[in-house]
């Protein structure tokens, strides 16, 4: 996972102008923040240190139901989801506003680069504004933190209230949270040699 400082860093710089592999970069630092989240909240809601890191790197969940995943689980109210998100819509208005263009803006482009239906963004106007949702989203979802919990992303899960958490397979606790499939684990370098090795692609 990348490093708190670096998603820090790269989501608080004040360079005005970016390039298209910039811009990438701040996507890149605002993804890895919400999984930052996740693991907090997963903390808070019982599962162990290495079984919460377990299932951010393995479950899934599409960007838009891991955003409202995520301000579920770090509220304590005991409301459902919708209501706790409607709540938070109603006091936090500009962080709905960047979450949307999140979504539908910023997103979008990321995914075309990263799926190669673009090669490279050009048009430096759109690719600062990029850059200006990205940073202005991780900006107010640090303020809606801290309004509502008086805590940042960057805090140690302990500090947030985490205890221990229980025993508890990853599976199980993917389910009880509402976090959808595990998925499985890439094929591990042993196997892809031996499925390789007789063909003429053995070697690198």
């Amino acid at each position: 996972m990348i490093s708190l400082k670096q998603i820090n860093s790269g989501l608080s710089d004040r360079k005005i102008n970016y390039n298209s592999s910039e811009f990438f970069d701040t996507h890149r630092y605002i993804e890895a923040y919400i999984k930052r989240l996740l693991f907090v909240s997963l903390r808070l809601n019982d599962v162990k240190y290495n079984e919460s890191s377990k299932i951010v790197e393995s479950t899934y969940l599409n960007t838009a139901n891991l955003i409202e995943k995520v301000l579920f689980l770090l509220d304590n109210s005991g409301d459902n989801q919708q209501r706790v998100v409607t709540k938070l819509k109603d006091k936090h208005k500009d962080f709905f506003i960047l979450n949307e263009l999140l979504l539908k803006f910023s997103s979008k482009y990321r995914n075309w680069l990263a799926h190669g239906t673009i090669a490279e963004l050009k048009d430096t106007e759109l690719i600062n504004y990029l850059c200006h949702v990205n940073k202005s989203y991780f900006k107010e979802f640090e303020t809606l933190l801290q309004n509502e919990y008086g805590h940042s992303a960057f805090d140690k899960p302990g500090d947030w209230g985490a205890k221990r958490g229980v025993d508890e397979e990853i599976d199980k606790s993917a389910k009880r949270l509402g976090l959808g499939k595990i998925l499985n684990k890439p094929l591990t370098l042993q196997i892809v040699k031996k499925k390789l090795w007789g063909t003429k692609y053995a070697n690198p």
